[in-house]
C-alpha cells in the first residue's frame, strides 16, 4: 500500500508536534511538511504535492476559512482533514458546506485520527461523534423529521452513499446503470425533503443504516 504524504497546518507549536508524532506512528502515512501560517501553507502547496492536508482553521488567526479555499484551489486533488475544537456551530456548518468530508476534534483518540486518515485515503467520509451531533441537531433539531419510508433498494443506496461510494461504484455493486442510481438519489432527496449529501448522511445515521462515528 502506497504511503500517503501529509502536510500538517497548525498554528500552535505543541499541537503541531503532537499531530505530527501521532501520524508518523502509522507506517501508511508520513508527515512531509508543516505550516504554522497561511503564508507557509501557500508556499508549501506551490512547491510540493500532498495526499492529505490537516488543518485547524479556527485558532490564533493563523488559519481561517479562506485557508480551506486556498487548499481547494491550489491542490484540488488533496484531501482535507479538519482537526479543530471549533465551538461555533455556524462556522462548522459553513466548513461542511464547502465540501469538507473529514472533520474531527482534538479530543479524539489516536485511533480516530487514523480512521479519519484512512477515510481520506479511501475517498470516504469521516466525522467524529461531536461533529455528527452538530450535523444532526441542524437537520433534526428545529423540527421533527418527516417520516418517510424508503424502499429497501433506496435504503441500500442511502447506506452506500453515506459510506462515501460514488455513483459508478454503486451501479457496479448493485448491477444497475448509473442513470438508475441518479434517478434513485433524486427520488430519495425529494422524499426526505433534503438537499445536500451531509443531510443524507445524517438521515442514514439517524435511521441506523450506517454509523460513521464509531
Amino acid at each position: 500500500m502506497k504511503e500517503q504524504t501529509v502536510l500538517v497546518c497548525e498554528g500552535q507549536f505543541l499541537s503541531r508536534e503532537g499531530i505530527k508524532s501521532i501520524i508518523n506512528k502509522n507506517p501508511f502515512y508520513s508527515v512531509n511538511g508543516e505550516a504554522s501560517t497561511q503564508e507557509e501553507l501557500e508556499a508549501k502547496l506551490n512547491i510540493s504535492k500532498y495526499d492529505i492536508v490537516t488543518i485547524d482553521y479556527a485558532k490564533d488567526g493563523r488559519f481561517d476559512l479562506e485557508s480551506i479555499s486556498l487548499i481547494q484551489e491550489l491542490a484540488p486533488m488533496t484531501k482535507i482533514l479538519i482537526i479543530s475544537n471549533e465551538d461555533e456551530k455556524s462556522r462548522i456548518y459553513e466548513v461542511l458546506g464547502r465540501g469538507i468530508n473529514h472533520y474531527i476534534t482534538k479530543y479524539c483518540r489516536e485511533d480516530e485520527i487514523f480512521k479519519a486518515l484512512d477515510a481520506c485515503r479511501n475517498d470516504e467520509k469521516y466525522y467524529c461523534n461531536k461533529v455528527l451531533d452538530i450535523i444532526i441537531s441542524k437537520t433534526f433539531g428545529k423540527k421533527e423529521a418527516k417520516v418517510t419510508e424508503l424502499t429497501a433498494r433506496e435504503q441500500e443506496i442511502v447506506k452506500l452513499i453515506a459510506q462515501g461510494k460514488m455513483a459508478k461504484e454503486i451501479s457496479g455493486l448493485l448491477n444497475v446503470s448509473i442513470h438508475t442510481i441518479y434517478t434513485h438519489r433524486k427520488n430519495i432527496m425529494k422524499k426526505l425533503e433534503i438537499s445536500s449529501p451531509v443531510e443524507l448522511i445524517t438521515y442514514a445515521i439517524n435511521k441506523g443504516l450506517v454509523d460513521l462515528g464509531k
